[in-house]
């Protein structure tokens, strides 16, 4: 049975991430930043530019003198400089981003850092198992999306979950704050969403989207409750439940029964051992109450809930199948199909992920503690999803303008280059950038793949420091 990671795309490449260049965008997701000393906040905005210029290389090699590496690190080590704070100018400069918005899209997910044992690396906690040894961090980030084009605004909220499997405790590291202890690493997901509720203006409606980790009664209840939100969750537990008709039964089973509301069909891409195609899925809707947990007494009153069901036809072998729990209409088949694009799009975290391990290389990076790791991850995390946005820009996103992803001489080159770039819409001159990498825009082509792209931004960007040192 498939997890929603089957059913997108994701085509980001080791090579392409590494050739990314978003130094110039990033300074101003920081320059809010009150460290009580605007020194801090001058060298928070250089730092961001040096790593964000090559977030793949090593610190010296991206700071390109020593000089500049040591400030980095002194930058990392210093007791003034919080990674809240850090992530806290970034969050302020994204409500920009969401204020005209009536709703975002919320969504959380987890990802393990893991560290090389080493003597002189503290702060970490235990991430392995039975059988492996690993010291390393959960990161547990919430990110907000546009609910129409699902592109990422920015992060919400971050925490740093380090365990002692020894001692059974988990806790938050919290920046530079007091760590705070944890009952449960469940306890991660409504934080996260309390923390993007409260943040949110009174007239941004949230609705959480998660996965299979976040189905529990409580954050159902709580949702509902306190939060005035929404959310769309994958099912994970076959729950109790009172049917429509009034009779008892179980939720995965009875969902199986429920009306056919039509179909659809999805892209599967090719990966982990199978084969790319087109799934064809039944969607089903209907209303439920979930029952309170028998062994919970803090809970006594159900939980309404609407649900849509989709499953793949014809496929044998790992079939799409899910079980979506929600506060969203499902009263007609464009209501359900919304519900189940809404969950697709929580694939973008995963993307996410990938660039901040992979095109950033987070799990490479030697500080010795993880308190100063965790200045490091803040920074690092804000240039992965301006990566991730130039990536989103490179596709075609004719809701924003070139010069989010082009500096004035860059698009004054391909302007004098291509004449017809007249238009002022982004995917015109992406596809521009992709040209000078080699593509060929024939109307049988599919659209420029990462490779092209980035090769063709960066011989642009050569051609402009060219321009700009003979200017």
């Amino acid at each position: 049975m498939q997890s929603g990671s089957g059913s997108r795309r994701s085509d980001l490449d080791e090579e392409e991430l590494c050739q990314t260049d978003v130094s110039g965008k990033v300074r101003k997701e920081f320059q809010s930043a009150e460290f009580g000393d605007k020194r801090l906040t001058d060298r928070l905005m250089q730092v961001g530019d040096r790593l964000g210029r090559a977030p793949a290389e090593s610190i010296p090699n991206a700071c390109e003198d020593w000089a500049s590496a040591k400030a980095t690190y002194r930058f990392c080590d210093n007791e003034r400089v919080d990674p809240n704070e850090i992530l806290g100018a970034h969050k302020r400069a994204q409500r920009s981003r969401v204020r005209d918005k009536n709703k975002l899209l919320v969504v959380s997910d987890t990802t393990e850092l893991v560290f090389p044992r080493h003597p002189s690396k503290e702060g970490l906690g235990d991430i392995g198992n039975s059988k492996t040894d690993l010291e390393g961090v959960k990161v547990h980030t919430t990110i907000g999306l546009d609910p129409q084009t699902h592109h990422m605004t920015g992060i919400i909220d971050q925490q740093s979950l380090i365990e002692d499997q020894q001692a059974s405790s988990k806790h938050d590291a919290n920046g530079k704050s007091e760590p705070i202890e944890l009952g449960s690493e469940q306890e991660k997901w409504i934080r996260g969403d309390r923390q993007a509720s409260g943040w949110l203006a009174e007239e941004v409606r949230p609705i959480f989207i998660h996965d299979r980790g976040a189905d529990s009664f409580a954050f159902y209840r709580e949702v509902t409750d306190d939060l005035d939100a929404g959310f769309v969750v994958r099912a994970n537990q076959n729950r109790c439940i009172q049917t429509p008709s009034g009779t008892d039964g179980r939720l995965i089973d009875w969902s199986e029964e429920i009306p056919e509301q039509g179909r659809t069909s999805i892209e599967i891409e090719q990966g982990s051992g199978r084969a790319a195609r087109e799934a064809e899925l039944t969607v089903k809707s209907g209303s439920c109450e979930l029952l309170p947990p028998q062994n919970d007494p803090t809970h006594t009153e159900p939980v309404a809930v609407n649900v849509v069901r989709i499953d793949e036809v014809g496929e044998q072998d790992d079939p799409i199948q899910w079980v979506l729990l929600t506060t969203e209409s499902v009263a007609e088949f464009s209501d359900s199909l919304s519900v189940v694009e809404s969950y697709r799009a929580r694939w973008t975290i995963e993307d996410w992920h990938k660039v901040l391990k992979t095109g950033c290389r987070i799990e490479e990076r030697r500080l010795e503690t993880w308190e100063r790791m965790e200045v490091l991850l803040s920074v690092y995390s804000v240039i992965a999803w301006k990566v991730l946005e130039l990536r989103e820009l490179a596709r075609g996103d004719i809701h924003r303008s070139p010069e989010a992803l082009l500096s004035e001489t860059e698009r004054s080159i391909l302007e004098t280059k291509f004449p017809e770039l007249t238009d002022n819409e982004a995917q015109s001159y992406a596809i521009a950038v992709a040209k000078v990498g080699g593509y060929l825009d024939r109307n049988s082509d599919p659209p420029p793949g990462w490779e092209t792209m980035w090769k063709g931004l960066k011989k642009l960007q050569t051609w402009a420091e060219g321009y700009e040192l003979h200017s």
